[in-house]
């Protein structure tokens, strides 16, 4: 059922949609021009390119437009400008800020990329092309290069003035110090700065204690620094600590949204990217490789119950039993899967606590499993005794224990490997996500099936 905001957006879009059909412009921007860019930008969403573009020119001017720009998905923005000419691209390009900026120009195609690039004042143009040689999920490929820094001999009364004719940053809550050769050297807040005699250093109460990121750390690792310290923005060095950028806490935002989507296909073994349009043949190659290991164990599953037709044939209702200790020792395994990637993708988790996070989560698949399969045995010994009369009570009660018991060591197995395959992944510099999904659900089905019929062979014979 849609949400509150999705019908919302769905009547505004129906709204503009009829005034566009009157060509009632001057309607359109009085609406769009009292509406939040974040709110104009959900309804872009629902119209072609061409009528995005009307519908842009609608909501205000170059800054406002831009705002709305900012608020989209850069692949509808992409959709967007290619309707428009290279002067209009520019335009627009140079009312965001450098690092929105230079998503969009990366995302272009490339011919019209360097058009584009042409186009724009030398001074921008460097900009983009100095922030586009970092990698895209590093630090430097999210970070803006429009940020304050001072010099340690600034005053209090100078850091202000500085601040007061920069009303274009982007966020202007941190005043970073810099030495002579760039070196960052300390942070100064808003707050400390207003509360400052005007005459004083910056150095005399600035923050040494900064702490930043380097360009090539991985944007995850940008996340957690601004999570675990709170931050607004986190200053970015190079190799020689010289401050080259910052990334703000709205971009952070983004990657966490992007790593916590991406880990969840990953384990769902649906590729790495969420598309909202998808083509066929691209959903077949990113989930293809994956579901081939699903694929595999199902068919050596088959071997194994086949080689134990002979139990089968002679107790039928043991078949009935499968999918219940499969589903359960599946289960068991995706929540312990879920619960240990989480943690070590948190830095929560780390192989030292091997032992400990196995452990309770075997324990947890133990309990269950007691749980669970008693039950099982129960309603086991119930079909088994009622509805097979050619096998006596304690036959019976055998079987029963095996349907439990089977039931049991399959939730413990699926315990073991969904806690521990993740942390060796780890170890082994391998995303965990991948471990997951279909690999260990996989494993835990050949081996239940493996265990409950090699016990009930044994048994019946």
């Amino acid at each position: 059922m849609p949400n509150a905001t999705s019908q919302q957006n769905a009547r505004f879009s129906d709204t503009i949609r009829r005034l566009l059909r009157r060509d009632a412009g001057h309607s359109i921007r009085k609406i769009l021009s009292r509406t939040h860019p974040v709110d104009v930008a959900a309804v872009l969403d629902h119209f072609l390119p061409p009528e995005k573009v009307k519908l842009l020119a609608c909501a205000g001017d170059d800054a406002r437009q831009a705002e709305v720009l900012a608020a989209m998905d850069t692949d509808r923005v992409v959709e967007l400008l290619t309707e428009l000419p290279i002067p209009g691209i520019v335009q627009l390009l140079r009312q965001m800020s450098d690092d929105d900026r230079t998503d969009i120009i990366g995302a272009l195609d490339e011919e019209l990329a360097a058009k584009v690039l042409a186009a724009m004042p030398e001074e921008e143009s460097h900009e983009v092309t100095e922030l586009m040689q970092y990698a895209e999920n590093t630090a430097g490929g999210i970070m803006t290069s429009d940020f304050l820094s001072v010099s340690e001999t600034t005053t209090t009364a100078e850091a202000i003035r500085i601040l007061q004719e920069s009303p274009d940053v982007e966020l202007g809550f941190y005043l970073y110090v810099v030495s002579e050769h760039g070196s960052l050297v300390g942070v100064v807040s808003l707050r400390q700065l207003v509360t400052q005699k005007p005459d004083r250093p910056v150095s005399n109460y600035m923050n040494p204690q900064v702490v930043s990121v380097r360009v090539d750390d991985d944007q995850e690792e940008v996340a957690r620094v601004v999570s675990r310290y709170d931050f607004l923005a986190v200053p970015v060095v190079d190799q020689t600590n010289t401050l080259v950028g910052v990334v703000t806490v709205d971009d952070v935002i983004d990657v966490i949204r992007e790593e916590a989507t991406e880990d969840m296909l990953r384990m769902a073994g649906a590729g790495d990217e969420l598309e909202e349009k998808p083509s066929v043949l691209g959903s077949v190659r990113s989930r293809a490789p994956w579901l081939a290991a699903a694929w595999a164990g199902g068919v050596l599953a088959t071997f194994i119950i086949s080689h134990f037709s002979e139990v089968l044939v002679t107790h039928v209702l043991l078949a009935a039993f499968i999918p219940v200790i499969n589903g359960m020792a599946g289960n068991v395994g995706t929540q312990c899967l879920t619960v240990v990637v989480r943690g070590l993708a948190t830095r929560r988790v780390h192989f030292k606590d091997f032992w400990r996070v196995a452990g309770r989560e075997i324990a947890t698949g133990a309990i269950l499993g007691t749980l669970y399969g008693l039950a099982l045995g129960l309603l086991g010994l119930w079909r088994i005794d009622g509805q097979d009369a050619t096998i006596s009570f304690v036959a019976s009660l055998q079987l029963a224990a095996v349907v439990g018991g089977s039931a049991i060591a399959a939730m413990v197995i699926a315990a073991t490997f969904g806690s521990t395959v993740p942390l060796i992944f780890a170890r082994l510099r391998i995303d965990p996500a991948v471990a997951t999904g279909p690999f260990v659900t996989t494993a835990v089905d050949v081996l239940a099936s493996l265990i409950y019929f090699s016990v009930a062979s044994l048994v019946v014979s």
